[in-house]
Formats: C-alpha cells, sequence, structure tokens
C-alpha cells in the first residue's frame, strides 16, 4: 500500500510547536552520563474517512506525543524532524525497512502510527466509537534495522445514547468542551494505550 505522503507533509506541517514543549524538560542524559532512549516519533497517518472540523492527525499526535514526554526515560525528536525524512515513496509499514538505515541521525527508535479505523457504529439506542491505531516499532541502533512491535490497537467507546449527542461540528479539538466529551475521552484512552504500548516496548529493548 502507497501512502500520499507530500500531501501528509502539507497537512502534518501546521501542528503546533507546543506539541514538543514538554520534550524540552528532559535531556538526552540522566545525571550520571548515561543515555535516554532516543525516541523519533512521526505525526499519526490518517487514513480513515471521517468528518470533523479538525484534523484527527494532529489531535493524536499531539495525544500520543505528549503521553510518551511524561516517560521521563525517553528523550523525544520532533515530529516534523521524522516526517521531513521521508520520501514520496516510503512506506514505513513495508516489509521492506532497509531505507530506515542512516536515515534518522541520532535516533535509536522510530514510531510510526497510523489511524486505519474511526467509525461510529449504531448498538440498539447507542452509538459506539470503534477506533484502530496501527503501530509499528523500529529499533534502529544496529546495523540492520530490527522490527521490535507490530500490531494493531483497537478501542470501542460508548459515545451517544438515543438523542443525547455532541455536535462536534461546534465542540472541537482545543475546547474545554472538547476535553470533556465523550469523544475526547474516547481518543485520550485511545493514545494512553498505544504510548502505553510503545512505551513497554522500548524499554524492554532499551534494557538489552
Amino acid at each position: 500500500m502507497r501512502y500520499l505522503i507530500s500531501a501528509f507533509f502539507v497537512l502534518i506541517a501546521c501542528v503546533s510547536c507546543s506539541n514538543d514543549t514538554a520534550n524540552q524538560q528532559v535531556s538526552r542524559f540522566y545525571d550520571d552520563g548515561r543515555s535516554r532512549a532516543n525516541v523519533s516519533v512521526s505525526s499519526v497517518m490518517d487514513s480513515t474517512s471521517y468528518d470533523v472540523p479538525w484534523s484527527l492527525s494532529e489531535e493524536f499526535t499531539q495525544l500520543i506525543k505528549n503521553n510518551l514526554a511524561s516517560n521521563k526515560n525517553f528523550y523525544l525528536s520532533s515530529a516534523e524532524a521524522v516526517d521531513s525524512s521521508l520520501t514520496n515513496s516510503d512506506n514505513p509499514f513495508d516489509i521492506n525497512i532497509n531505507w530506515m538505515k542512516d536515515r534518522f541521525e541520532n535516533s535509536e527508535f522510530l514510531v510510526f502510527l497510523e489511524l486505519i479505523k474511526h467509525d461510529e457504529e449504531k448498538n440498539d439506542n447507542a452509538t459506539n466509537l470503534e477506533m484502530t491505531m496501527r503501530i509499528r516499532v523500529v529499533d534502529v541502533r544496529a546495523k540492520e534495522p530490527k522490527i521490535i512491535l507490530q500490531e494493531c490497537i483497537d478501542d470501542n467507546y460508548y459515545i451517544a445514547k438515543g438523542a443525547i449527542k455532541t455536535d462536534y461540528q461546534n465542540t472541537v479539538w482545543g475546547t474545554d468542551e472538547y476535553v470533556n466529551s465523550r469523544m475526547g475521552m474516547a481518543h485520550n484512552q485511545l493514545a494512553n494505550d498505544v504510548a502505553k504500548r510503545i512505551s513497554e516496548y522500548i524499554a524492554l529493548a532499551k534494557s538489552r
């Protein structure tokens, strides 16, 4: 499967620099000189057609990176640094990952993410939000890149019942109302699950 990387870059170029402010508090090294895991996370690719007046790519990228930034064992590179190293012909989820070798300077681990499902499913009088995030984590410390995590995380979250339904054309990402909305909480839950999974595998790989 090929991705429209160039169009995707235009979309994610507008991600706020504030996404990476949490990482500014963490240096690349511990006080005793040991290095933290140097992790490069790409912007989330949105392969869904769910219609909201904001970018799901930007929202999930910020949520996941902010969550990972709270792990003081990680030093995170900016998403823009990863995205700018990709070309139109690169497919981060392809079986061939040799092109990742020496492409991402100073990185130890690369994280690629794709939102492949974001659908509202009716269940009797309730509406559930079904989401799937694809994850690939690549260890590029050695001569040959190695995939250490590749899986899809599914999440199902109740968002509405009967006539009680939030208008997400008005309650948008970035507002206080959205943070406390069912979709806002659902997205935060998925982002937490994804970040936790990534953290577990990188910590295990770094310890070896």
